[in-house]
């Protein structure tokens, strides 16, 4: 989203001054609620203090379940089925032991014997020597862990609650970035282990099939228990962490930087920095709402009725920011649920309490990690802060007891303990109101009926089957019919006859769910997914969706073209799902025959076509030319299928799209060219060329672009003739170049279109713009940007040349562009040596990190020498900032939020976003307020200071000798997609990449200081 599309309504100006409100410093009356600062003041208080400032709902009590010494910094937690509670305790976070003969001091351990009070009696340490273990899933025989970089089975063979085998089950898992990696190791309904892949890493997954899947950052898969298998389950977020699923089988999610709770559909696409979506659009949010911060940790949806009445269908998050735990009330809309925001469950004034992890125990109370500490997470100071906390850690147990007045006592809570409870006792465990007790009776009848009939033979658990799935109690039947597909003892008419068509809406929901994990569908079977599409409950109609969508076939599209047109549009999971079958069953050409020997109607050829944007073959190109020709449709919905069709097309559907582009509105120059650029994108992503026919269109419209008093549609005439190469319009941008009355935007376009076209021959033109003093800085800069990326002798020449007179701020991007390559360090270096530029350029940080991270030679030595005598570049920076901070303290009681919401549209929104509004290609600024003043100065002034790996530059030196750099965005097909530093797409062809390296520096700009002046 651009910035002027950013600022199109008072309202979503408005929203832009929550972000100023933020910033107005304390006391103001548009400070938000939450006041927690980065690093906190007080010193650390002991359990018995902090829990003194806990406040909680009346009746809830919190109690302490195990501190430090005995436990140090938890980061998951999770119950076994005895009813013990297991941890994974980190010191070393966040620096991972790479030292081959250095033993990590990190540990896994179990909390057990528990008093009256909560309290753990006994610690016992399972396993030490891990690597920032995080995900924990306990097993019978020991545990799943995950520990840099494998998941583990540990194994503890004798019984005494040590591990005597570790086997690598699950490898390997990227570390990059240790504040998420794997996590939140979750039992399904279905035997399988569901856990989150965390921010930034890179990871590819295999079990001992072999077959594994590959990841970056946020994503969610799941895995099996006994090593053998994984798969992806979503595709996105940034960085989850936490996960847990409902009664209905729903799958919740914690993300970190997004929206903090996601219902998930299997292969569903969230948002993400950057990263696009599978032509569908991103799956539905949840929650719209932030809870003040981005740092969300743990999800428990909370359905048993331990809690009063008014937290039952609530989520509960952590929120280490703000030192709270968060609560919503989950609203269903047919399938779809919406968390409505309520009073935050606990707050805490200890401002080290960071609840890092929730789980629901099997006795109905909230289990939550504390990783207690001044610092509140990874990025938001640097990871070298000596103020970091390593030692201390709580897990507290928060249960309800009862107001005063309650008519009746709490029940008495399970004690946890499976492995030693009969089959009876099991069997009455399946219909317990927590879910949690639910998953591990199940999973106990299971072990048992595979590990050779114990506690009542063969004979018993037959019985015990019939007697779940005949049962009066809709719970048993969901887990009778769940434990038999386990055991593969669920035949296809039980499936089919029975469960698809109960009386109960929660068994047909589980047995659509069961029909999607089946390896193919019998007639029987598929009938009853058919069925399940006219079912009266929307969940069942979602979750038959779904099982249809995992079996694809020619005769399915018609009924989900029927299910699509009775779902209600505010039903948006149960029409997203419908979409993604759709599309699933549209990816074999063969199935495509169907669409075209029956006509359909205007409302299934608009279904078809939406869906058709997912779907990578020749049919979907051809069917989508067909429906554009036909179907009037929004331009920029119009431009994604002409994309689509030049990147999936054959030479014959092709030749139709440029007829159809011709003849659709041709005088309408800005459609024309929209179209022209879409093709051209979707050209590019195959590796194709543009043919001859389509070519000439373009070169007839080009100068017509030109011609137009509109600076938009002439910005894309020029656009198409720089990424076309069109030298027979070499001429034409060169006059506008040096035209001093043309707007800057088509200057600007005609310089990147000209560096494209002939970068070397334009360099005297690129050389005058630069020393134009006429100009403007912002188009000096961008001569100074694109003589550097033509990367010649000449160009530096230039470059070096203009120094002398530059004003000091363009000064300043010229030895950052200098510095971005080898030669031009040295260049930069000679200048200044020589007298022809001042040491001071040499003190930017821009500048400074550039010239180490090309390998300028003896640079340490040569930075000495040339900085003799002048203050410390630190110093410099620090002056600058304790200015600006002098400024708006003196100021503050004038400012105006409009004033700053229209600084935010003009600097930030075409790469960050703030409640919604903005592009996500950096950080998401929500919650910015709580890091303070002098954080946002750092991050503003200096944001080369503390960059996350995630959003450091990418530098692509191209074969051409040209240089680009940025934040990698994505790959679409033979492309890569950057931003430059200001939040615009640079697209370069994959086979034109001489080398590709990732830089230590933020792809913000490093003059932002320049850019944004002092009453900004």
């Amino acid at each position: 989203m651009r910035g002027s599309d950013f600022s199109k309504t008072a309202k979503q100006a408005l929203r832009v001054t929550l972000f100023c409100a933020a910033i107005a410093g304390p006391g103001r009356a548009q400070q938000p609620q939450y006041g927690p600062e980065l690093v906190a003041r007080t010193e650390a208080r002991t359990p018995e203090e902090e829990r003194k400032g806990f406040h909680l709902p009346e009746g809830f009590v919190i109690e302490l379940v195990a501190a430090e010494p005995d436990i140090h910094k938890p980061m998951n937690i999770a119950f076994d089925d005895r009813g013990r509670l297991w941890v994974t305790d980190t010191v070393e976070y966040p620096y991972p032991v790479t030292k081959p003969d250095v033993k990590p001091r990190d540990t896994v351990k179990i909390l057990s014997d528990f008093d009256q009070n909560g309290r753990a009696r006994k610690i016992a340490t399972f396993a030490d020597g891990m690597n920032i273990p995080i995900g924990v899933l306990p097993l019978p025989d020991g545990a799943l862990v995950h520990g840099i970089p494998y998941v583990y089975h540990l194994i503890d063979t004798n019984g005494d609650d040590k591990v005597d085998k570790r086997d690598i089950f699950y490898k390997s898992i990227g570390f990059r970035d240790t504040h998420g990696m794997t996590n939140s190791f979750t039992w399904g309904f279905d035997g399988w282990i569901y856990a989150c892949h965390g921010f930034s890493n890179d990871s590819t997954i295999k079990g001992s099939d072999e077959k594994g899947i590959s990841l970056n950052s946020g994503n969610i898969y799941r895995m099996r228990a006994d090593g053998s298998h994984v798969e992806q389950f979503t595709h996105g977020q940034v960085n989850p962490f936490g996960l847990c699923f409902d009664s209905l089988g729903n799958l919740y999610s914690a993300d970190c930087h997004s929206k903090p709770v996601y219902m998930l559909l299997r292969g569903a696409y969230y948002p993400s920095f950057g990263k696009p979506h599978d032509g569908l659009g991103f799956g539905p949010e949840m929650v719209r709402h932030d809870h003040g911060s981005t740092a969300i940790c743990g999800v428990v949806y909370y359905e048993g009725d331990d809690f009063p009445s008014e937290f039952r269908d609530n989520v509960f998050i952590g929120n280490v920011v703000t030192n709270r735990i968060n609560r919503d009330r989950v609203d269903w809309h047919g399938s779809s649920p919406k968390g409505v925001e309520q009073p935050d469950f606990l707050k805490c004034d200890d401002p080290w309490f960071r609840p890092n992890y929730i789980t629901l125990g099997p006795d109905g109370a909230l289990y939550v990690a504390d990783f207690y500490n001044r610092i509140i997470g990874h990025y938001e100071v640097p990871l070298t802060h000596p103020g970091r906390d390593r030692e201390r850690g709580r897990i507290w147990r928060i249960s309800y007891r009862g107001k005063k007045g309650d008519a009746a006592a709490p029940k008495a809570p399970h004690d946890g303990d499976f492995m030693h409870a009969g089959l009876a006792d099991l069997e009455g465990d399946l219909d317990h109101s927590n879910l949690t007790v639910r998953i591990k009776a199940a999973n106990e009848i299971v072990r048992r009926y595979t590990s050779g009939f114990p506690h009542g033979g063969r004979a018993a658990f037959h019985q015990l089957l019939y007697h779940l799935q005949t049962s009066e109690r809709p719970r048993k039947r969901v887990f009778g019919y769940w434990i038999a597909q386990r055991l593969n003892r669920l035949d296809d008419e039980t499936l089919a006859d029975r469960a698809a068509r109960d009386k109960d809406r929660e068994v047909r929901t589980h047995a659509m769910r069961i029909l999607a994990e089946r390896g193919e569908l019998s007639s029987k079977t598929d009938a009853a997914a058919l069925a399940g599409l006219k079912d009266v409950d929307p969940l069942v109609r979602r979750t038959a969706a779904e099982a249809i969508g995992q079996h694809p076939a020619k005769a399915h599209i018609r009924p989900l073209l029927a299910a699509r047109r009775v779902a209600k549009d505010d039903d948006d999971q149960l029409v997203h799902m419908i979409r993604m079958s759709l599309r699933d069953q549209l990816r074999d050409d063969g199935n495509w025959s169907d669409l075209t020997d029956e006509p359909l109607d205007d409302r299934d050829a608009s279904a078809i076509a939406d869906v058709a944007l997912g779907v990578s073959n020749r049919s979907a190109a051809s069917f989508v030319l067909k429906y554009i020709e036909k179907h009037r449709e929004p331009a920029e919905l119009l431009a994604r299928h002409v994309r689509h069709i030049a990147r999936h097309g054959d030479e014959k559907t092709i030749a139709g799209l440029f007829d159809f582009v011709r003849q659709e509105k041709p005088d309408d120059i800005g459609r024309q060219a929209l179209f022209a650029r879409s093709i051209q994108q979707g050209l590019q992503e195959r590796g194709m060329t543009w043919p001859e026919t389509g070519k000439a269109w373009v070169v007839a419209l080009v100068p017509r672009a030109f011609a137009s008093q509109n600076d938009a549609d002439a910005q894309a005439g020029i656009d198409l003739a720089g990424s076309l190469s069109l030298k027979e319009f070499k001429g034409d941008l060169s006059k506008l170049l040096a035209d001093d009355h043309a707007a800057d935007l088509r200057r600007s376009a005609a310089l990147g279109a000209l560096a494209t076209i002939d970068p070397t021959g334009e360099i005297p033109e690129f050389e005058h713009l630069l020393n134009d003093s006429n100009a403007s800085v912002n188009l000096r800069s961008r001569a100074a940007e694109t003589l550097a990326r033509v990367n010649q002798d000449a160009a530096r020449v230039a470059l070096v040349k203009s120094l002398a007179t530059a004003p000091s701020a363009l000064q300043v991007v010229i030895a950052i562009n200098l510095a971005g390559s080898k030669d031009g360090g040295e260049a930069l270096l000679k200048a200044v040596s020589d007298g022809k530029a001042s040491a001071r350029l040499l003190q930017e940080l821009g500048v400074s990190l550039r010239l180490k991270q090309v390998g300028v030679a003896d640079l340490k030595e040569r930075l000495t020498t040339l900085l003799k005598g002048l203050p410390p570049a630190d110093q410099k920076v620090l002056d600058l900032m304790n200015r600006r901070k002098a400024s708006y303290l003196a100021e503050r009681s004038k400012l105006d939020p409009l004033r700053g919401a229209k600084v935010f549209v003009k600097n930030c929104a075409n790469c960050h976003q703030l409640k919604g509004e903005g592009a996500r290609v950096g950080p998401q600024l929500d919650g910015v307020g709580l890091r303070g003043v002098d954080r946002l100065l750092e991050d503003t002034l200096d944001p080369n200071r503390n960059v996350d790996q995630f959003f450091r530059a990418t530098v692509i030196a191209t074969k051409d000798g040209q240089s680009f750099s940025g934040l990698l965005l994505r790959e679409e097909g033979e492309v890569l997609v950057l931003a430059d530093a200001q939040g615009k797409e640079v697209r370069v062809e994959k086979d034109k990449v001489d080398d590709r390296s990732s830089s230590l520096l933020s792809p913000m700009p490093a003059n932002l200081a320049e850019q944004i002046n002092e009453q900004e």
